[in-house]
């Protein structure tokens, strides 16, 4: 070895004998680790227990049936992960918590954050004291077919994630439990005090699966009664808004089991359940709402600040140990040592400055919402529906049903605490946290939310909207009937000022198939919206020193709020829009207009040479190699949320995304259609990767089979997991 090389290795071990020394004093520890023990030949021989049959359409949607309900879960897990093991994987590692080689700061974040908040633990304990059995095994089944494909596939799998476990699912399924309903801007709130955010903003409508990104979000749900319909048919389109790609995007999938019941639908991945969907019998959707459901206490502390005062009484804390692993190659990691503390109230986080707050939230300690998911997706009627929601388990969503005997319903879902109702005391700001009397410990009965079931009005509508203004009539629930502890929101989106409006000008009184799906896929913003409302802000103001500037605004001034792919006028305004609207949509301080105006400005003129380029130009629909254009923008009801691309394209990233259109008519025919914003697969291989993307932007959707003979009509494939004969 020569000099130059002894010097270089001689510095890289000094250099990493500093880091180790560094790293130990935050209590990092580098070690070997022992691996989950994945015995793949265990994995294959365990499926010999499950027989479930695939089916495979023109477009590659996995239609399973089978004699049981783990049989079902097992084939479901196995075609998903076919299509998008990748994704599957993503999801599933949150749950892991100490488990987790955390490859970024993000997922170390998480991994403490699950463990903070007890979701372990509770997944340990409450899996076989909190579960049905029925439920345990349709977990167990999805999990072991997990297993099996990564059994047979051993170089795609994560080396920290297999194999998979029940409570792994049942662990990811109540972790992300409170993100719907607002913990992750609750907990932006308290650790990162400086993004100007205000607790009352806690409760919102976004879902948090990392420290930093923050996607805007939203839902649209019609639900149409026979006497409202033109032709007497019951309808129902479920339209929830999601990302388009990662672990919040729908995978579409069908069970159907010999025992009788039946459910197409949408999933995430990493979970076998079917959120929402439809079979021949009824159909389902969901809107995010956002009641308040997550109560922050400051805690008063003692002088060493490792004590907190509750009704007069210094308590200590109940401590325990988080670990976090850092992958590093081969078979070590960093091993990070963080406390957890709990009082009375619940999790405790400290903020920056050392003040500690607890959180307390609806869904804390309970994994009930997982048996309620899988009996909701089991439902056969309004009325059995109903039933299955009234136990309560579930945190939030609104919830719309209609079924083939021409009922409807509008469930405002919350698992609503009960609260103690006092002048000047506000719910949804930090509260006392030295008074017992404000740790909840009840619910409210689910008969006390502003539900609609069977309206005279014959229909019901959500776009993440008042539960107050629906029909705008006689019966609209109202407002006064409702505490103000429950925190319901009276915000009324641009979606739910045209939707409301478009149903109540109805002249006839009825509504037509053609009109409900034009109205699904309006791309028009309201004189009312935020969008109209800058842009008479914006017209107001003088630019008489920038003539160029100034000449802008006659573009402004010409669009008349629509979204068509030939409007010249709809560029530059969505672009000067749409960065206030998003802050506003996540509670977040929006950029000043006049500045958004700037940077739009520019934006058009860098990258089209022009303030008028079409729609269509700019608004794109993109992957895989195709690029579409596409109608609709932020918060219209044709659902187009979008981000630049740096090259002068505005590209969907979120918005309507899997949605349905379900149909009960007279003569006893049930009729379902829908449409993917991508196709069934992940893998870019694959003929599916893309295949629904032009019927997506041209607003056309594709029939779906109902029962196991349309089903069997249908296949283009059929198989039994791990034998497929034909490629992705």
């Amino acid at each position: 070895m020569n000099k130059i090389s002894r010097n270089l290795v001689l510095g890289v071990a000094i250099l990493s004998t500093i880091v180790i020394a560094i790293l130990s004093t935050l209590g990092l520890r580098l070690e070997a680790f022992s691996l989950r023990n994945f015995d793949r030949k265990a994995a294959i021989e365990a499926a010999a227990a499950y027989q479930p049959t695939i089916y495979r359409d023109e477009w590659g949607v996995p239609r399973i049936t089978g004699d049981t309900d783990p049989g079902l879960a097992f084939g479901f897990a196995f075609a998903h992960a076919e299509d998008d093991f990748a994704t599957i994987q993503e999801g599933l590692r949150l749950s892991l918590g100490p488990d987790m080689l955390a490859r970024s700061e993000s997922e170390a974040q998480i991994a403490y954050l699950i463990q903070a908040l007890d979701i372990i633990s509770l997944s340990r304990t409450g899996y076989e004291t909190q579960l049905k059995p029925d439920t345990r095994a349709f977990l167990d089944g999805y999990a072991a077919g997990l297993n099996y494909f990564a059994a047979l596939n051993p170089d795609e799998y994560d080396r920290d994630l297999f194999p998979v476990s029940g409570q792994d699912v049942a662990a990811l399924a109540a972790f992300s439990s409170p993100l719907f309903f607002g913990m992750s801007r609750t907990i932006t709130n308290i650790v990162s005090p400086d993004t100007e955010r205000s607790i009352s903003e806690g409760q919102s409508l976004q879902v948090w699966y990392d420290a930093v990104a923050e996607i805007e979000m939203g839902s649209n749900a019609f639900a149409v009664a026979p006497t409202r319909s033109d032709d007497g048919a019951t309808r129902l389109i479920v339209n929830s808004h999601q990302p388009l790609e990662g672990p919040l995007a729908w995978y579409e999938a069908h069970y159907i089991s010999n025992n009788g019941w039946e459910f197409t639908g949408g999933a995430f991945p990493g979970g076998p359940f079917i959120h929402l969907g439809a079979n021949q019998n009824m159909a389902q959707a969901a809107t995010v709402n956002s009641p308040d459901l997550i109560d922050v206490y400051k805690l008063l502390l003692n002088e060493d600040q490792d004590r907190y005062l509750l009704d007069g009484v210094s308590r200590e804390f109940e401590t325990s140990t988080a670990t976090i692993l850092f992958d590093l190659p081969g078979p070590f990691a960093w091993r990070l040592k963080q406390p957890i503390e709990r009082s009375d109230h619940g999790p405790v986080l400290r903020a920056p400055g050392g003040d500690a707050y607890a959180i307390r939230y609806a869904t804390q300690g309970s994994l009930k919402a997982i048996d309620q998911t899988f009996d909701m997706m089991r439902a056969q009627s309004v009325s059995e529906y109903e039933d299955i929601m009234a136990r309560g388990d579930l945190g939030a969503t609104n919830r719309f049903v209609s079924d083939t005997s021409g009922r409807i319903a509008r469930f405002y879902n919350a698992r609503m605490p009960k609260r103690l109702d006092e002048p000047n005391l506000d719910w949804e700001e930090y509260l006392p946290g030295d008074r017992s009397d404000l740790i909840w410990d009840a619910f409210e009965p689910f008969d006390r939310r502003p539900h609609m079931i069977d309206p005279a009005a014959g229909y019901v509508l959500d776009a993440n909207s008042s539960p107050f203004q629906i029909t705008l009539g006689l019966d609209d629930p109202k407002a006064e009937d409702f505490p103000v502890t429950f925190g319901i929101e009276t915000l009324m989106t641009n979606r739910a000022l045209r939707a409301t409006t478009l149903f109540a000008q109805d002249e006839d009184g009825f509504t037509s198939r053609e009109e409900l799906i034009a109205i699904k896929h309006d791309g028009t913003y309201h004189p009312d919206s935020l969008a109209l409302q800058l842009r008479s802000q914006l017209l107001a103001m003088n630019f008489e020193n920038e003539p160029q500037l100034a000449k802008g605004l006659s573009v402004i001034e010409a669009w008349d709020g629509a979204t068509n792919l030939d409007n010249p006028y709809t560029a530059l305004s969505i672009a000067t829009y749409q960065p206030i609207g998003v802050a506003f949509f996540l509670g977040q301080t929006p950029p000043p207009l006049e500045q958004s105006y700037r940077d739009a400005y520019a934006y058009m003129m860098k990258h089209h040479g022009k303030l008028d380029p079409l729609w269509g130009d700019v608004n794109r629909h993109q992957r895989g190699g195709v690029d579409l254009s596409i109608a609709g923008g932020p918060d219209t009801l044709r659902a187009v949320n979008s981000s630049p691309n740096g090259k002068g394209a505005l590209v969907m990233n979120s918005g309507d995304g899997l949605h349905y259109l379900w149909e009960s008519y007279p003569d006893g025919r049930v009729e379902l259609w829908g449409v993917h914003q991508f196709g069934s697969s992940n893998r870019e291989e694959s003929q599916h990767y893309t295949n629904q993307m032009e019927l997506f932007v041209n607003e056309k959707y594709r029939r779906i089979p109902l029962g196991v003979e349309a089903v069997k009509t249908a296949a283009t494939e059929t198989y039994t997991p791990g034998y497929r004969s034909k490629g992705l």
